[in-house]
């Protein structure tokens, strides 16, 4: 009955503190939202100076119109973001690199379409004018719009975000009476099937042959529109020579290419700016050998061994709950790179390194161990690691206490002395993410397994009990408060990780006696008796 009550009061402590993280989320936080609103107002204003540009004879019904299009749109992007993907508003550096990107384009379009025609030497000129802006033209800037969005974001916001920008060119060449809409749906098809073949890219030089997938689709449409021929069908009035078709096709496919090559150096610049962290730039992490990876081979194998085996975990808690498991596995490979100062205090580097704390004070035993956070964070900036992966150095302990050092602080004590708790946490912050989250309970289970059950599971269940009680442990110490993860995910997670861990330790059956054994065993003790009598006989016939 006690037990029943104590687990009652457990769960009701955990509902608790659910409710409150459940209405902390759903009040509006407004140290959040304060700078997105003046983003967008900010946004806002650069694109009607953009349209408005190069003021001169405004008209107030003209200036309003183009007012009300860019409002109804930045409107119309935040009801998409609520709706379809609240986890970007949270993205502010990403954010800003798309509504840069929007502004970018929007000037280009209307640089080439107005002022360069009207200001562009005569020889020029006949180039530039808004009839000689092709759909490569507009092709090109999406394309590499699309790009930078599927590396930046995800495939599925380069489709939407496509959309978006392909609406700003159009306001702006609506506002120029320079609207196509057949030229730029076509270079607007050419884009997005471009962003239909960036999934699961390894490499920056892929992004050669996406762009070169686009031009393969405009150069297509583009001969289906030229077969349809007619005087309605707007390419039949600009192109009247099956040459000049070919050149606007080979022109499509150069274009494609180019925008690819050029992309692969583009998008580490929009990195470095924008602070952002891509998938290819965790790939490269991932796949190449780190400097400060084979270091840690070198200086800390144990950790070494000990990050392979919580990457691995990790990596299949983050897809069982959709979360990014690429940079749950790139962020545990850093995650104790302080462990290389001082390895020898770390149980996983040196057996006994007991010995090494019994020699030193609780206290100061548990400074070394805290320090190992601080010393990884140093490491990484130093290194200029993505600061994405701070997160996983940070948050793998939280604000935890180390437990044994700190009981063991309460055992030393003299009678009156006071030991503070806060002196033996982590100092933090809390894990901001999931896949941080996911990397934190993955540590602790891999180090506590490794010490529990070296000998092997002696019942099936052992690993399951370990796992929820790591977890729940987490919970009740608030230290999933500020990532986003739910109760529903964290069980998705334990199953993961009980599944993972029981390929690592799992329950060995015993197997049943050879019951040849038994009579061997007797064969050969029969066997060394008689030789040693024998011996002893012997002995005595040469001593008599």
């Amino acid at each position: 009955m006690a037990l029943t009550e104590l687990q009652e009061q457990k769960y009701a402590i955990i509902e608790q503190r659910l409710g409150e993280t459940e209405h902390a989320q759903a009040k509006l936080d407004w140290e959040v939202w304060t700078p997105r609103l003046i983003g967008a107002l900010v946004f806002c204003l650069l694109m009607i100076g953009v349209l408005l540009v190069p003021f001169r004879n405004l008209q107030p019904g003209v200036a309003a119109g183009k007012s009300m299009l860019v409002v109804g749109g930045v409107v119309l992007y935040g009801m998409y973001l609520l709706r379809f993907r609240p986890d970007l508003l949270r993205e502010r550096r990403k954010q800003m690199f798309f509504g840069a990107s929007i502004l970018l384009t929007a000037s280009i379009v209307y640089t080439i379409s107005v002022v360069g025609a009207e200001q562009a030497p005569e020889l020029l000129r006949s180039n530039i004018t808004p009839e000689a802006v092709t759909p490569a033209f507009f092709f090109g800037l999406l394309l590499l719009s699309g790009i930078g969005y599927a590396v930046v974001f995800d495939q599925r916001f380069a489709l939407d975000g496509l959309l978006f920008n392909a609406g700003a060119i159009g306001t702006v060449l609506l506002g120029t009476g320079q609207l196509q809409p057949v030229r730029l749906a076509l270079a607007l098809i050419g884009a997005l099937t471009a962003v239909l073949f960036t999934r699961n890219l390894r490499s920056r030089y892929r992004l050669a042959l996406v762009g070169m997938t686009g031009g393969v689709a405009v150069s297509v449409l583009l001969f289906a529109l030229y077969l349809l021929g007619g005087d309605s069908v707007w390419l039949t009035r600009v192109v009247g020579h099956p040459m000049e078709l070919l050149l606007w096709m080979a022109g499509a496919l150069v274009i494609g290419a180019a925008v690819g090559v050029f992309s692969t150096f583009l998008l580490p610049v929009f990195e470095r700016v924008f602070n952002i962290t891509t998938d290819l730039r965790l790939i490269e992490l991932l796949e190449g050998e780190h400097p400060l990876i084979t270091l840690m081979q070198q200086r800390a194998p144990g950790t070494w061994q000990h990050t392979q085996n919580v990457a691995t975990f990790t990596k299949r808690a983050c897809e069982a709950i959709g979360a990014n498991a690429l940079l749950g596995e790139v962020g545990i490979k850093f995650h104790d790179l302080g462990k290389m100062v001082r390895p020898e205090y770390f149980t996983e580097n040196e057996p006994d390194s007991k010995l090494l704390h019994d020699r030193l004070s609780p206290m100061m035993s548990a400074l070394i161990i805290l320090s190992h956070v601080s010393d990884g964070v140093l490491m990484a900036r130093k290194a200029k690691l993505p600061r994405v992966l701070e997160d996983f150095i940070t948050g793998h302990h939280g604000t935890s206490v180390i437990k044994y050092f700190y009981y063991k602080a309460k055992e030393n004590a003299v009678e009156g002395e006071k030991i503070e708790e806060g002196q033996f946490r982590y100092p933090g912050p809390k894990p901001q993410c999931r896949e941080s989250a996911i990397a934190a309970v993955a540590d602790q289970v891999e180090a506590t397994a490794r010490s529990r059950f070296a000998g092997g599971v002696s019942h099936p269940d052992d690993i399951r009990d370990m796992v929820h009680q790591a977890i729940i442990g987490k919970v009740l110490d608030g230290q999933f408060d500020e990532c986003g993860i739910n109760m529903s995910e964290l069980k998705i997670v334990e199953d993961t990780l009980v599944k993972s861990l029981a390929g690592m330790y799992h329950h060995r059956v015993k197997y049943p006696d050879d019951p040849e054994k038994q009579k061997r065993k007797q064969a050969v003790e029969a066997r060394e008796k008689y030789r040693n009598e024998l011996a002893k006989r012997r002995e005595r016939i040469l001593t008599q």
